[in-house]
């Protein structure tokens, strides 16, 4: 007797029809439960488009260790499968499991205890509409119900529909930017939406099974109430969106606001990628030329830690649509520089980050604050690599919650000293320095963040909170991983800066008490400013009509500078429809790009850096390429 049998037996008194994975690809019509003793997910897919072009209810029960995994329902027209349930339960395990691997196979025995119980449960199924997944523990004895739908598509239930110009006018031409998008204040700007509560954004991403969220985790020893939303991705490192608060709720629906946002900004997750050619065949009338980006230094190409490949313009490489907000038309990007991490495996021209992605309650907030990003960065990196002081803004008296983090950094040992940033942009940013008070070598010796914002105040408290949160953390990350902070790792990165690959490695050698002269530059003793006097138009600020008349606002004022906004559209569909979550990554070629390794750093070709400092009289001419103090930034 096979290890399924008693379970066989125990479906047969309820169910006329249970079969193994061979009848059940027979079955052209009728209802039947499949048991899989030993499976592979190549079978599980087979199972899953036999149902689709045939009419039956297919019910598969399967193993997998002490588990028995029931459902989802296989039939013509259902969303979601056994072959995307089984890949995203088997992701959401993590990186030691290879989900991806054809070769896979997997089985498990039921408990004798509970068949009766999985029979039920089996039954209970034929009769849903919906793609729910039941697992049994039969080493605990527990139960669980998932409803589970497949995010991002699948290649079998759900295919992506091609990308195409439709899709980028669809979120960002002159139609969907008539309606006006009511901003929720000054400081906000985030549009009313109901259903994005923390109970609605758990009950559509969050599943400990499946995920796409498949972990939320509170950190209470944070400097505020730190909550993390882990994302399914198959990787042994885990990633996913940070939420800071003064409670747990409020993190909490930040966090899973800014997973929503990775999910969709790391591949695609709406649309297939159709367009593959060279930037020679496009031309700059159908696409972006990647020399506005800013290239890779040359002299690091083919080194070990570098991710790029030489780029010429007869190299074929993978574009997806965005909508140029500045020459309001369609015009394409490298799928690479949309996404973090698209199409592995293709050639990519420029390393690229999750900088510049936003997501909001409508396309146009998503952008914005998309954009707010890309201007945070361009400011920091640009302060940072040509060394311009900036005048230093006083900590806000009556704003109680900069006091708190600014005393928390005391505590700690730590001094906070702000300064204004803002550049041609001219969206207020602001960077924040916290420099230890003690012994040059008891502790980290620097952290630095920055913080961009239509409203001054929400740049502080953003450049505040990210600073003071790195500070308290370095404690809890000395013990957790003392090697990150070891000198003897840390030392040979001041003279050989391409041993930085990592954003740990930025943070971590620039804490360094022999790194402390490269923050010379900015003045931690020097006269402060209000930041009312800095930003007099902010202190009493006129309501913002919309979100949609500020985005233009801002984009018409960057055309007058030179520079393009490009906005491509990223959004996850049930992330969209279910809770009216938007996801775009806005690129301004010209602006200067967060990069994290060294190698990857992308200044040449970028004027700005050189001219932008002078105009703004922080530099006395303009300076050369050459004379850029290029050490690796300390951007968390």
């Amino acid at each position: 007797m096979t290890a399924a049998a008693p379970l066989r037996q125990a479906l047969a008194e309820e169910i006329p029809t249970v079969l193994d994975a061979a009848g059940a690809l027979r079955l052209t019509e009728g209802s039947a439960v499949v048991v899989l003793d030993t499976w592979t997910l190549g079978v599980a897919e087979e199972l899953s488009r036999h149902a689709l072009v045939h009419p039956v209810t297919l019910v598969p029960v399967r193993g997998d260790g002490a588990l028995t995994v029931v459902g989802p329902v296989l039939r013509p027209g259902a969303r979601g499968c056994l072959s995307c349930s089984e890949y995203r339960r088997l992701a959401t395990i993590g990186g030691r499991v290879p989900w991806h691997s054809p070769g896979l196979r997997l089985e498990g025995r039921p408990s004798p205890a509970f068949v009766d119980a999985v029979a039920v449960l089996a039954t209970s199924l034929q009769e849903s509409g919906e793609a729910v997944v039941h697992v049994v523990h039969n080493g605990r004895g527990t139960w669980s119900t998932h409803r589970f739908e497949p995010v991002g598509g699948c290649a079998v239930c759900l295919p992506l529909p091609p990308d195409g110009t439709e899709v980028a006018e669809a979120a960002f031409g002159p139609d969907a930017r008539r309606a006006p998008r009511p901003a929720g204040g000054p400081e906000s700007l985030r549009e009313p939406n109901p259903r994005t509560g923390v109970a609605g954004l758990r009950e559509v991403l969050f599943d400990e099974r499946f995920g796409p969220v498949h972990q939320i985790l509170r950190t209470e020893e944070s400097v505020h109430s730190l909550t993390s939303a882990y994302v399914t991705y198959g990787r042994h490192t885990r990633d996913g969106g940070y939420g800071r608060s003064i409670d747990f709720e409020s993190s909490e629906r930040v966090a899973l606001f800014e997973a929503a946002e990775r999910l969709a900004s790391m591949s695609p997750t709406g649309h297939r990628t159709v367009l593959r050619a060279p930037y020679a065949e496009l031309g700059p009338e159908r696409a972006v030329d990647p020399v506005r980006l800013g290239l890779p230094d040359p002299v690091h190409h083919g080194h070990p830690a570098s991710a790029t490949v030489p780029y010429t313009p007869d190299l074929e490489l993978d574009w997806v649509h965005g909508w140029s907000l500045t020459r309001d038309r369609t015009t394409v990007v490298p799928e690479h520089v949309a996404y973090w991490d698209a199409s592995p495996g293709r050639p990519r021209v420029v390393y690229e980050c999750s900088s510049g992605c936003g997501l909001g309650n409508s396309a146009a907030e998503a952008a914005l604050y998309g954009l707010f990003e890309v201007a945070e960065r361009d400011a920091f990196l640009m302060a940072w690599y040509a060394r311009t002081p900036l005048h230093r803004v006083a900590v806000p008296a009556g704003d109680l919650e900069v006091a708190h983090l600014v005393d928390r950094a005391a505590l700690a040992g730590y001094r906070v000293a702000l300064f204004d940033a803002t550049n041609d942009f001219q969206v207020p940013a602001v960077i924040a320095v916290a420099l230890h008070r003690g012994e040059p070598t008891t502790a980290p010796g620097a952290f630095v963040a920055a913080g961009s914002h239509h409203h001054p105040r929400a740049a502080i408290r953003s450049a505040v909170a990210e600073v003071v949160t790195n500070v308290v953390n370095a404690v809890h990350r000395h013990r957790a991983e003392p090697e990150m902070f070891d000198r003897r790792r840390l030392l040979p990165m001041l003279e050989r800066p391409e041993l930085v690959t990592t954003l740990a490695d930025h943070v971590a050698v620039n804490t360094l008490p022999e790194a402390r002269s490269r923050l010379d530059f900015l003045d931690p003793d020097g006269p402060e400013t209000e930041w009312q006097d800095i930003w007099p138009e902010a202190s009493e600020p006129a309501p913002v009509p919309d979100v949609t008349s500020l985005l233009e606002e801002t984009v018409n004022r960057l055309a007058g500078l030179g520079l393009e906004v490009v906005a491509v559209p990223l959004s996850e569909s049930a992330v969209r429809d279910r809770l009216g979550l938007h996801t775009a990554k806005v690129v301004v070629p010209g602006s200067l790009p967060m990069t994290f390794g060294h190698v990857n750093r992308r200044t040449i070709g970028l004027d700005r850096l050189l001219e932008v400092p002078f105009r703004l009289g922080r530099t006395q001419r303009r300076a050369r390429h050459d004379e850029l103090a290029l050490h690796p930034h300390p951007f968390p």
